[in-house]
């Protein structure tokens, strides 16, 4: 049986993961799986292989997901990150970020490498900690400091599409009560109002009338702010405005990695206007100029990985950008499928070729970031 929206987005049955009950339901799901079968869902894709190198850096890979008990979770990252480093004899160690020594521990790492959680005390710990880790002891980062600025903040990757000039869904966001109140006097309703923190569409309300929007928007800037669905977590002193796009039935999403792209069509439950976090999900060719839309914005944006949800508007008669994410739920290695074949688009050069074949997008993050690492440093060697 599929449960609710309201009830996976709730900070209740979240916290029940944690309880006797909760570990219970994720092995029954199989959203956790024993520790003896990581390897053989790992060889749903092959190895990759990367060039050797002389020089090779030590690795920290901070263990990501939920674990316990002898099971790991499907979507974690951190094991997809330990084969790669394995099979290609990059020299690795699991590194507590949590811990109190956590800077003592991460001098010995040329690389730090972590699948950042989304919540906004995660959020904080990556942001404050990855900061220290990349300006003070520079240190090679994924994500940087850069990437986890902008990730899972809907208000500055909104601000940055504009300075950007990235074509996204027109959107408004107030920091001021008076201004806020002037644009809803003007605004067309319905209208998307959305938390600045969250994924899988939690905290994304339609705004119907103008009543509803004034009222959502005096609790946003009143003393304690409008409720969230984090309970430690107000929406304080800002307005988010997104036009509502009539007509838009399905959501595309496209991920950039390297010189690859994937990507696949999601659509919403019955009577629902949110595609992510439906679970409802479609593999076929995607459209070539959303394709090239989605390589200029990771351009643009400065992403080794990039994760970009649009939608089409047949007013506007062109794919807009929901958002961008730096991580996105992978748990097969079929990300994208053509005429019922695995593969991936070619993206490095002029021509957008499909070429088959089936890869962790986790392995192949990891690949970019230790072959840069190798390339630079192997370079220096040399003109030493």
């Amino acid at each position: 049986m599929k449960i609710p929206r309201f009830i996976r987005h709730s900070w209740s049955y979240n916290g029940m993961k944690t309880t006797n009950l909760g570990k219970k339901y994720l092995i029954h799901s199989g959203k956790v799986i024993p520790n003896k079968e990581v390897d053989s869902h790992l060889a749903a894709a092959p190895v990759l292989k990367m060039k050797e190198y002389a020089n090779k850096p030590l690795v920290g890979i901070v263990k990501d997901g939920v674990h316990f008990d002898g099971y790991v979770s499907v979507i974690a990252s951190w094991f997809y990150y330990e084969r790669f480093l394995k099979v290609n004899d990059i020299p690795y160690r699991f590194y507590d970020i949590y811990a109190h020594d956590w800077l003592e521990q991460a001098k010995q790492f040329d690389i730090i490498i972590w699948r950042t959680e989304s919540t906004p005390e995660e959020m904080y710990i990556a942001e404050s900690k990855i900061y220290i880790l990349e300006n003070v002891l520079h240190k090679e980062c994924f994500p940087s400091f850069h990437e986890v600025w902008q990730y899972e903040d809907k208000n500055r990757a909104t601000f940055l599409y504009e300075a950007l000039d990235i074509p996204c869904i027109p959107t408004i966001i107030s920091n001021s009560k008076e201004d806020a109140l002037n644009i809803l006097q003007k605004q067309v309703y319905p209208f998307i109002s959305k938390v600045h923190i969250g994924s899988a569409s939690s905290g994304v309300k339609k705004i119907v009338s103008k009543r509803q929007a004034v009222h959502r928007l005096n609790q946003a800037f009143s003393p304690k702010g409008a409720k969230t669905m984090f309970p430690y977590l107000r929406q304080k002193n800002y307005f988010f405005v997104q036009s509502f796009i009539q007509g838009a039935d399905y959501d595309l999403r496209i991920i950039i990695v390297g010189n690859k792209a994937f990507g696949y069509y999601r659509y919403p439950e019955k009577g629902d206007f949110r595609a992510s976090g439906s679970g409802n999900y479609e593999k076929k060719e995607l459209p070539e100029e959303a394709v090239r839309l989605a390589v200029s914005i990771q351009h643009k944006l400065a992403s080794r990985l990039l994760g970009v949800d649009f939608l089409y508007s047949p007013v506007l008669k062109r794919f807009c950008v929901i958002e961008t994410s730096l991580f996105n739920q992978i748990d097969t290695p079929e990300q994208l499928v053509v005429k019922g074949i695995p593969g991936y688009y070619d993206i490095s050069g002029n021509e957008i070729l499909f070429k088959e074949g089936k890869f962790w997008i986790q392995e192949l993050i990891v690949q970019e970031v230790v072959t840069n690492w190798c390339q630079k440093h192997n370079q220096q060697e040399t003109n030493l």
